[in-house]
Order: C-alpha cells, then structure tokens, then sequence
C-alpha cells in the first residue's frame, strides 16, 4: 500500500485516459494469477467510462491499472484526519488498444481491449475478496 507523492516511482507518467469501477466477483490471493476476464463479470467489464483522450486502433499504448478502493468507513475515517487519496495497487498490464475512439466519447474495458489483452494474466499484489471494489485507471503510455 502507498499514498500517491510519497513513492513518486509508482506514479504514473501517462496521459490519463479514463477510470472505471468495477466489482470483483471473485477471491484472489496475493501473489495469484488472475485476468481481467477472471476477475470481473462480463456485466461489469461493460460498464461504460467517458475517454479523456483520442484512441487510436492498435497505435494507443495503454496501461491498465487496477486499484483496491477502501471501505468507505476506512476512508472517511482517514480523510477526517487529513485530504489523503490511499491506493492499493492490485496488479497492471500493458498493452494496446483495440478501438479508435474521440475525447468524450464513452466505452468500456471490453470495448477499449482486446480478447487477448483482457484474458492476459498478472500476479495480485494484494488479496481481494469477491464483491470487493476495483478502481481500473487508464493512462496512455509515450
């Protein structure tokens, strides 16, 4: 776990493409291999997000990253404290994107990659339990 300007390595670089949340429908260990297929309902990789830059089709390098989002008790409790955003990295992949689309436009995780991208695998740097909230960002790669 890190809070995002402490350990500036593990910030993205990229250009921010867009965000969506999804919900786990399954328990993974830490240290597992899992994918975005694996991991979410077919429902919820077709959750609609709106793209904050153009795409375009096998020429945008893509990284998706995924983020355990804190129980809400966790997170007002903290933010009373003090304005902290806390991200629990899950896992990433890379890779490119399967559609051309404008800025505004909306899609999803199904829409933006590929069948082979979405089945790819990645090791879970953290346990999730089934039901669990996942933030997935996107941001493109130079």
């Amino acid at each position: 776990m890190y809070i995002e300007g402490v350990l500036l390595g593990m910030v993205g670089v990229g250009e921010r493409l867009g965000a969506v949340e999804l919900q786990a429908r399954k328990d993974v260990m830490k240290g597992e291999r899992t994918s975005i297929e694996s991991l979410f309902s077919y429902g919820e990789r077709r959750k609609q997000f709106e793209l904050e830059a153009d795409v375009r089709r096998w020429r945008t390098k893509l990284r998706v990253e995924f983020l355990l989002v804190p129980p809400a008790e966790a997170s007002s409790v903290l933010k009373s404290w003090r304005e902290l955003e806390i991200k629990i990295p899950l896992g990433s992949i890379t890779t490119l994107a399967d559609i051309t689309k404008k800025r505004g436009e909306k899609t999803s995780l199904n829409g933006i990659l590929a069948s082979t991208a979405r089945r790819a695998p990645f090791i879970a740097e953290e346990s999730v339990k089934a039901g669990e909230n996942i933030l997935c960002t996107l941001e493109i790669l130079p």
